[in-house]
């Protein structure tokens, strides 16, 4: 509805008389002319229903004979005791929306003053800032939350993005200047770290103090994560530092699946993961520290809210700052869950890297007694003789352990005799050529089963095999004493 209308109605002499009304929206004020029927033509009529009351320039319209202001108000009625209008639905009506009206002019006028404050702290600034672009982006954002919820007329919302659309112009300005300078330091520090990776990767090439390449290459990495870079660069020189990465891996041995290095690495990238997790939960602890200061910054405001309709949007604001702290805190809560698991992860990689690093240090003393062991023999040169018993130890540990073999053999395949024994005088039984023995069940004694009887004869003749290699182990030994005797 339009902020002036034209009633038909009478005064406290019951006589008739035009009514307009017209609302000064700025002021909550209500402007109120009286005309009587007498001066009202079907010219001045028509000049105030198609004119006057659209908000047009009305020429040859009459004097009132009364001026009555009065504040808009929601208890009492617009009109005072002593008009009556005829068409009550329409001042009714009027007054309904008119209030509507002024709360929603209200709140159009705290986003005009925001609005400004915004441009002017721009204009301040002089240069471009994400922070000013974070709050131009909100403020846009809740003026078009209202627009969706009708809280703003459509005049205003017009208004709102119109300046918006000139705060975001001015800022995509001062960003492309930005921009220019972000680009020229980015190529800077790209040609920076291209100098010390080539440094880097012929080292690598060479092979020499790769322990010292690897630290160096942690620390450029280090420095690398601190410094802006465009896209583009930043893709590139993190390829450079990676592919160097791998290459002293290799040359250190850690890229051929080795037990140590395989441990050390999983190490690294739990302990990476648990550090960038801290810092995902400090950074959300800080963000729901945020929302908390802003809901309870909303909840002394709704205190000191004018109108129902501002205290219902500070309401859903209030809603919507709980809905998103609640989100916030379960994702901290299963940040929380994720770094248990993670610490329990590295120190289980850590005591498995220790492992790995016993057996690969017992691997190395191994390989090291053996090629000492190895040099002294291929240094010493032994006599006919001494070459002649040595080749006599080893003949004989050599047919031990055949003999062994050839015993072992045989009792797998040879039948237990207690076995024979018990089939044969089956068979004969079955015959008919003896009876089978009758035993008193008191007298009666378990025989020992088939599969006792073969593990008796197993057993017998691994002895036997183990008194073999005792005899050709013996025969080392006389060996080794006559060659130490000798010299």
């Amino acid at each position: 509805m339009r902020n002036r209308i034209a009633v038909w109605g009478r005064d406290a002499q019951e006589k008739r008389v035009l009514i307009t009304i017209e609302l000064q929206v700025e002021d909550n004020i209500v402007r109120i002319h009286t005309f009587p029927e007498k001066v009202v033509t079907d010219e001045v009529y028509t000049a105030f229903m198609d004119k006057w009351r659209k908000g047009e320039d009305a020429e040859g319209l009459p004097e009132p004979d009364r001026v009555i202001a009065r504040e808009l108000s929601v208890t009492e009625s617009l009109l005072p005791d002593d008009l009556r209008a005829e068409q009550t639905d329409m001042v009714v009506r009027a007054q309904t929306e008119w209030h509507f009206n002024v709360l929603s002019e209200k709140l159009a006028q705290t986003y005009r003053s925001e609005l400004a404050e915004m441009e002017d702290r721009i204009d301040r600034a002089g240069a471009y800032s994400s922070e000013l672009w974070n709050q131009a982006k909100a403020f846009w954002q809740k003026v078009q939350s209202q627009l969706q919820d009708k809280t703003l007329m459509r005049e205003q919302g017009n208004e709102l993005r119109k300046r918006s659309d000139a705060v975001f112009a001015k800022l995509k300005e001062l960003r492309q200047a930005v921009n220019a300078q972000y680009e020229e330091e980015s190529k800077k520090q790209k040609a920076k770290f291209a100098g010390l990776l080539e440094d880097v990767e012929k080292r690598i090439g060479e092979g020499t103090h790769l322990n010292k390449v690897f630290q160096e290459l942690r620390e450029l990495q280090r420095k690398f994560h601190g410094v802006k870079f465009t896209k583009n660069d930043r893709d590139e020189v993190y390829a450079r530092i990676d592919a160097a990465f791998k290459q002293v891996k290799e040359k250190r041995g850690q890229g051929t699946g080795d037990g140590a290095g395989a441990a050390a690495a999983a190490t690294s990238r739990n302990e990476s993961r648990y550090q960038g997790l801290l810092k995902a939960m400090d950074r959300m602890q800080k963000s729901i520290a945020r929302d908390e200061e802003d809901l309870k910054f909303e909840r002394r405001r709704i205190e000191r809210t004018d109108g129902q309709l501002e205290a219902q949007i500070r309401q859903a604001k209030i809603l919507m700052i709980e809905s998103r702290i609640k989100s916030k805190n379960d994702k901290l809560a299963d940040m929380v869950k994720t770094k248990s698991m993670l610490e329990a992860r590295i120190e289980k990689d850590k005591k498995r890297a220790e492992k790995q690093a016993r057996k690969q240090a017992e691997r190395q003393a191994k390989e090291a007694a053996r090629a000492k062991i190895a040099a002294d023999m291929a240094n010493r040169n032994l006599s006919p003789e001494e070459e002649a018993k040595l080749a006599a130890a080893a003949a004989a540990i050599k047919s031990g352990k055949k003999q062994a073999k050839a015993d072992r053999k045989e009792l797998r395949q040879a039948p237990p005799t207690d076995v024979i024994a018990n089939f044969a005088a089956f068979s004969a039984v079955m015959a008919g050529e003896t009876e089978p023995p009758r035993r008193e069940k008191a007298q009666r004694t378990p025989a020992p089963s088939l599969l006792n009887q073969v593990t008796q004869q197993i057993d017998r003749g691994i002895e036997a095999a183990e008194h073999g290699v005792q005899q050709a182990v013996d025969t080392v030994k006389a060996a080794a004493q006559v060659i130490a005797e000798e010299e």
